[in-house]
């Protein structure tokens, strides 16, 4: 019997594509909340529900191949054979280090080497945060980054981490630390206490690296995280994988439960498109969470040859952006400054800031598209800007698979409302010109770094490099005091809560999201 497969551009070659193998990496070994989900009870990988629904995606007639990192515990390996449950063979690996690059293509390349006519699927669990800079801590050493004792570090305001009086900023005023973070006792203020997850530049390297290695181009990858809906992320993988999908806000943690429904509709239609996969793994994160109520989230798929054209068009638009600001002076410049400001406030904003989880500014990730739509208005269309825009909004149509509304359990004083007309997140760090900056604003906007000084950041994502995106950041805050960096923080993990029961709201949001588990399925069979 064949096992269920993909075609590509309508044909399925059957000498390279006989099967497909679902390749999961779940870096869990620093959060002890994912490592015992749901309760803090599963103490033991086979009682954990990553592992039960793994067990159903091979039962679907799905090669299964796993790495589960988790806390107190060894990685272990995991390989399911299609439609074999019961051979499931796991195989502790040590301890490995899942924020390198090596172990993630590692994986990569042992899933080719059992399967090497199959189709791959890849999906990323544990925590995401869009763009996340690569750092050799190596170089975070007393000498540099005090620079022999020139620079002391002080901790003038709860929340910031201001620059000592004479570092260097860049001459347009945003912050630019000359070595990296300082060392103090506790720990380093502006780089996350704990481990951090795999960075943009490695995640790109780590699919560079198994290509290179003669593997096959990935059909698919499922960002299963928070905020990896970015247009960075995406576009540092897009030269590795034809297809991804992925959640802009933040996605509720479920341990793949809607894993076997995606595989159960591959195994009823017996064939499926990338494109068809990267829709079901959306619609079935949203059928899971919705059905409960109060896991309100947005999801989007793409066919990633087309970030190429959305990162001209950022490119465009941040060149007009540049070219408005730069063609003004005085009081007019203020001016195209605050109507700039005054249409990040009205795009839809992510949650990174705060831990009050509203949808808001001074959020640093801005929706792409729905920025565009705002700025595609005659009020902005001197220097190309209203131009710019609309081309850049018809280049991300088509994107968003879906957005619910209703109040996250998290805060159920607030409103998740994703109806809006969206796509995905960039980068767009102290928007409401505070001089207050995320922690990773130092190393994004370090596009040339200097040569002389310790690479703190060994390689800088082409994104950066291939736009004038950052150019546009640094004009935008040219008369902005540098006040300060904000902690450093990976953002938490929402786990999805099947015990939560939400008090009474009078004013609950119209449109509450409807659905089922068993919906995908369903539309699958009538398909």
């Amino acid at each position: 019997m064949r096992l269920p497969h993909l075609i590509h551009n309508g044909t399925f070659a059957k000498e390279l594509r006989d099967s497909v193998v679902f390749v999961v990496y779940a870096p869990f070994g620093a959060d002890h909340l994912l490592s015992t989900y749901p309760d803090g009870a599963s103490l033991d990988l086979s009682q954990h529900p990553l592992m039960q629904n793994l067990l159903e995606v091979a039962a679907c007639g799905v090669h299964v191949v796993a790495l589960v990192d988790r806390m107190n515990s060894d990685t272990h390996l995991i390989h399911i054979p299609a439609a074999r449950p019961a051979d499931l063979q796991v195989t502790s690996r040590w301890k490995l280090d899942m924020a390198s690059p090596r172990t993630l293509a590692g994986l990569l390349r042992y899933a080719s080497e059992q399967h090497p006519t199959a189709d791959f699927v890849l999906s990323l669990e544990g925590h995401g945060a869009g763009f996340l800079p690569e750092i050799d801590r190596a170089q975070l050493s007393l000498r540099n980054l005090t620079d022999y004792g020139k620079n002391v570090w002080v901790i003038r305001q709860q929340g910031t981490v201001p620059l000592p009086q004479g570092s260097p900023i860049l001459p347009q005023g945003s912050p630019i630390l000359p070595q990296g973070s300082p060392i103090l006792p506790q720990g380093s203020p502006i780089l996350p206490a704990g481990q951090m997850p795999m960075s943009t530049y490695g995640l790109g390297q780590a699919l560079k690296d198994v290509l290179g290695a003669g593997a096959h181009k990935l059909a698919l990858i499922h960002f299963n995280n928070c905020f990896n809906m970015s247009v960075e992320v995406l576009h540092t993988v897009a030269p590795y994988a034809s297809y991804a999908v992925g959640y802009p806000n933040y996605n509720f943690f479920t341990a793949g439960a809607a894993y076997p429904e995606v595989f159960a509709c591959l195994k009823n239609r017996k064939t499926a498109t990338p494109a068809e996969l990267a829709l079901w793994f959306a619609e079935a994160n949203r059928a899971v969470l919705a059905a409960k109520g109060n896991h309100p989230t947005a999801g989007g798929a793409i066919a990633l040859a087309r970030m190429r054209e959305i990162v001209e068009r950022v490119d465009d638009l941040a060149d007009a952006l540049l070219v408005s600001l730069r063609n003004t002076h005085g009081a007019a410049r203020a001016q195209v400054a605050d109507d700039i400001q005054a249409a990040i406030v009205k795009a839809q904003q992510y949650d990174t800031t705060h831990g009050d989880f509203t949808l808001e500014t001074p959020d640093e990730m801005t929706d792409l598209r729905s920025l565009a739509a705002v700025l595609d208005d005659p009020k902005y269309a001197a220097f190309g800007v209203q131009a710019a825009a609309r081309a850049l909004w018809k280049a991300t149509g088509g994107i968003k698979a879906y957005g619910d509304v209703d109040r996250p359990w998290v805060n159920v004083d607030a409103v998740w409302d994703f109806r809006g007309d969206l796509a995905m997140n960039i980068f767009l760090p102290d928007p409401l010109r505070r001089g207050l900056w995320d922690w990773r604003s130092p190393y994004y906007l370090d596009v040339n770094p200097d040569p002389s000084k310790p690479r703190v950041q060994p390689h800088i994502i082409d994104f950066v490099k291939v736009t004038d995106w950052v150019d546009f950041i640094i004009e935008y805050h040219e008369d902005t005091p540098f006040v300060g960096l904000l902690p450093a923080h990976i953002p938490d993990f929402p786990v999805f809560n099947a015990k939560f029961e939400p008090p009474h709201k009078p004013d609950w949001p119209d449109q509450k999201p409807s659905g089922k588990p068993d919906d995908l399925h369903q539309r699958s069979q009538g398909a």
